[in-house]
């Protein structure tokens, strides 16, 4: 009888530190995991006014490249690159055609060498092909 109020105690005392490390593994990453923290959050503020021609401008300019009018403003403001959305898409899907392939060539139809070139050639396209996207 000693010896099952043990066990039980060794098995409630095992599943206390489990549920404690779990709930810690919560804290550090969020409930769900999530996206992580960033280095330094956007804390400061800056308010424009427009005229409502201004405006329309705007938002016309921030749907055709395909971005919230306040990514698009920031990118503006920051003078950094705006993002080609047709050309990052068609570079996305040779990318994942790329891929395609490379999974094809890892079945059995060519010669261990043949694939291994192959292979590589691939997977430089590839990385050359994510160096060109920007989002």
């Amino acid at each position: 009888m000693e010896e099952e109020n043990t066990d039980d105690w060794e098995s409630l005392l095992h599943a206390e530190f489990e549920k404690v490390d779990r709930q810690n593994q919560f804290r550090e990453r969020g409930k769900l995991g999530g996206r992580p923290k960033l280095d330094a959050p956007k804390s400061a503020r800056l308010a424009l006014r427009f005229t409502p021609a201004e405006m329309k401008v705007l938002k016309e300019r921030a749907d055709k490249k395909k971005l919230q009018l306040t990514d698009y403003s920031r990118l503006i403001l920051l003078e950094k690159e705006l993002p080609d959305y047709e050309k990052n898409i068609m570079l996305t899907n040779y990318a994942t055609n790329f891929r395609r392939i490379g999974n094809y060539m890892k079945k059995e139809i060519f010669t261990p060498e043949e694939r291994t070139a192959l292979l590589r050639e691939i997977e430089e396209a590839i990385k050359g092909i994510k160096k060109q996207v920007k989002w």
